[in-house]
């Protein structure tokens, strides 16, 4: 730039190929991934897999749900959720960079390529709604506060002539758009941001003093954020009154999410420690086990009420000065803080005329505010990666914004010398860095999309959803979930998930799921578990959990569990319940004829042989009955026929279309003594909701 002189647009044009050719490195080489499991479910909600498109999404503000919702009804195959935020991430890193290099065209270059390189990892990599919320934010106020200065003469504009009111009214307006959009994708973002600006205000405030432009400072740098606050409230006035209206499923949704997160956000208390308050409200040890593992899909007895009474007898949890600790050491190690700690160098270089730098506010606060956000999330819980990141690329922003034409000014002042060649070296080596940080080490590591538990999820996803009838399937132990097996540029196909819902989440009151739980005649998740025998669950630890819970509190139902399937390292797993009007059956015989342990004795496995033809057992599951002869003590557990579809498992209801077999297998917990003759044993035909118990010979002792 300094041999060829460009011009500042030329150079803006620059480092937009530069920002393009970043996106498209990070989309084909890095393997983009949702970072949470919201993500997935807002994505899904919008493509229409959850039923019905809407612009109702959870999260987010329905004003956004409108724009993805058009996007969609135009071109209907494409996953707009992504390209849609992608869009947003790139107009906002462009927009921050653009009004650096107008600024201070040189090192406004390199910082803007910096901020290019350092984003590109937990923005277009990581994928995930609060942090896109944060950059858009951050760079609406970039516009607002940091293109104030209209009237200088900029270098390249060769004609000398001085931007229009229209280029300012622009400017100003896509800040004010930006600050919109911003709290409708996160409005919990879009106030840590603002927090975080408020240095940048601060500053113009101080320069009031100096200047004394009253008029200006009203109209420049008052008026504009007064306009956008004034936006970003009516708008959630107007979505109060035209989404959450008294009695909508939306507004039962917003209440029921808040008192969950004033519940579960904070902690759920120790049943040791305040059994006496959770008997009064008829809960039970394994409620409190539930709740602390966010198992709360029981729509009857997890409700918004429940929780507030809860958080009523729960006292304050002291400070958790360890968890300061804990994240002071993980800030040290972020390169988003990093970078913005040697930008801060920077401004302070030359170390002898410190004194004399301008900016003292707006390159510090943001220190200041960064720390004031994490003792305040830190007195709740431990603060989130996501929102850790967020904050980081508000901090890198707005201290780049602040110090950058200072550093720009000694630049001018000093070009040639030692302390200009330590300070390259350093940028260079910083940069370097980054780049291999961010952009190259990832290239050489297992796509997420292609671990083990992803290929296992989809895999179990693509088999479940085959067929329309219900599914259940239980939160896995990572942290992203289902969404690890799929592209975030993949679009779900329409009615994808209407069949498959989890019990762990809250997400199961939310209208969409609510809906599609209607649609097959169910309400409640965990309460209507033992009406189908095509429950599947996934995860060991936490089902036994559920079935204390249904046993506990529902009388008449005893609940049993089998093993029916895996696929990767998660087991499925179907819940049985008593079945009611068995009828028992002499035109058709059965035989026990084998059994062995599996899984470090940890299951029984027992193999049994019907006396009925493939037409007869057609749609038909199968079930081992048995009676203790000596309590009376009755359990039922299901299994699966030996016929095997294309991926290896086993069938739940047999298929004329796969091999045929009279033989089922039956995998259960480990019994406390074997299955002789202390035990009256039935094999039980079941199709729809009819049951044959047929007379059964054990020949396995």
């Amino acid at each position: 730039m300094k041999k060829e002189r460009r011009s500042v647009r030329q150079t803006q044009c620059l480092f937009l190929a530069f920002h393009v050719l970043v996106v498209a490195y990070a989309v084909f080489f890095l393997h983009p991934f949702y970072g949470s499991n919201d993500e997935f479910s807002l994505s899904a909600i919008a493509s229409g897999a959850y039923g019905d498109p809407t612009q109702y999404f959870i999260y987010i503000h329905s004003g956004f749900g409108w724009l993805l919702k058009g996007f969609y009804l135009l071109v209907p195959g494409v996953n707009w959720y992504t390209l849609v935020m992608y869009g947003m991430i790139f107009l906002s890193l462009s927009a921050v960079g653009c009004v650096w290099i107008y600024r201070e065209q040189r090192t406004g270059a390199v910082l803007a390529a910096m901020l290019v390189l350092a984003c590109a990892q937990p923005l277009y990599v990581e994928f995930q709604y609060t942090k896109t919320a944060a950059a858009v934010t951050a760079a609406g106020y970039v516009l607002l506060f940091c293109t104030q200065d209209f009237r200088r003469e900029k270098p390249g504009r060769a004609d000398g002539r001085k931007d229009t009111l229209l280029q300012r009214g622009a400017v100003l307006a896509g800040g004010i758009l930006l600050l919109l959009l911003g709290s409708w994708i996160r409005f919990h973002a879009f106030g840590m941001i603002t927090i975080m600006a408020l240095g940048l205000w601060l500053a113009r405030v101080r320069s009031l003093r100096k200047d004394r432009d009253l008029k200006r400072f009203l109209l420049l740098d008052c008026a504009p954020c007064m306009l956008a606050f004034g936006l970003i409230l009516g708008s959630i006035l107007l979505e109060n009154m035209l989404v959450y209206t008294p009695g909508s499923p939306q507004e039962h949704y917003r209440e029921y999410d808040r008192a969950r997160q004033q519940l579960l956000d904070y902690g759920v208390p120790e049943w040791d420690e305040y059994q006496a308050e959770y008997e009064a409200l008829g809960l039970t040890r394994t409620d409190c086990i539930n709740l602390q593992n966010w198992l709360i899909a029981d729509y009857d007895r997890y409700t918004a009420d429940t929780f507030r009474a809860i958080v009523e007898f729960r006292r304050d949890r002291p400070f958790q000065w360890e968890y300061l600790m804990d994240y002071l050491v993980i800030l040290a190690k972020k390169p988003l803080f990093i970078l913005g700690v040697f930008v801060t160098l920077l401004w302070l270089f030359p170390l002898p005329s410190w004194r004399c730098r301008r900016g003292w506010v707006q390159v510090l606060y943001p220190y200041l505010a960064l720390l004031c956000i994490y003792l305040y999330f830190i007195s709740i819980y431990r603060v989130l990666p996501i929102v850790v990141t967020a904050c980081l690329m508000g901090f890198l922003i707005f201290v780049c914004s602040a110090a950058e034409e200072e550093i720009g000014a000694f630049r001018k002042e000093k070009p040639e010398g030692k302390k200009e060649l330590a300070a390259g070296l350093a940028c260079v080596l910083l940069t370097a860095g980054i780049c291999f940080r961010m952009l190259i080490a990832p290239v050489f590591q297992t796509p997420v999309q292609e671990s083990e538990p992803s290929v296992a999820f989809r895999s179990l996803y693509d088999t479940i959803s085959r067929d329309k009838k219900i599914y259940y399937v239980f939160d896995p132990f990572t942290n992203n979930g289902v969404e690890l097996g799929y592209s975030i540029f993949e679009k779900l196909p329409e009615d994808y998930l209407t069949n498959i819902f989890t019990l762990g989440g809250w997400e199961t009151e939310s209208p969409q799921v609510v809906s599609n739980l209607e649609n097959y005649e169910q309400r409640s998740l965990l309460t209507s578990l033992y009406q189908s025998d095509r429950a599947v669950l996934i995860s060991n630890t936490l089902m036994e959990h559920i079935m204390l819970h249904l046993q506990d509190i529902y009388d008449g139902i005893f609940i049993t569990y089998s093993k029916v399937n895996q696929v990767g390292n998660f087991d499925l797993f179907a819940l049985n319940y008593k079945m009611s009007g068995l009828k028992d059956s002499e035109e058709y015989t059965a035989s026990l004829d084998r059994t062995w342990t599996a899984e470090n004795e940890r299951y029984d496995v027992f193999e049994a042989t019907v006396n009925m033809t493939p037409e007869e057992l057609e749609g038909k599951s199968v079930f081992l009955w048995m009676e203790s002869v000596e309590s009376g003590k009755r359990r039922m557990y299901q299994g699966t026929w030996r016929q095997q579809d294309e991926e290896g498992l086993y069938s739940m209801l047999y298929d004329t279309e796969l091999a045929d077999t009279n033989q089922a297998r039956f995998m259960i917990p480990k019994l406390s003594y074997p299955l002789d003759d202390r035990y009256e044993v039935h094999i039980v035909i079941r199709g729809e909701d009819k049951g044959q118990k047929i007379r059964t010979e054990n020949n396995l002792y």
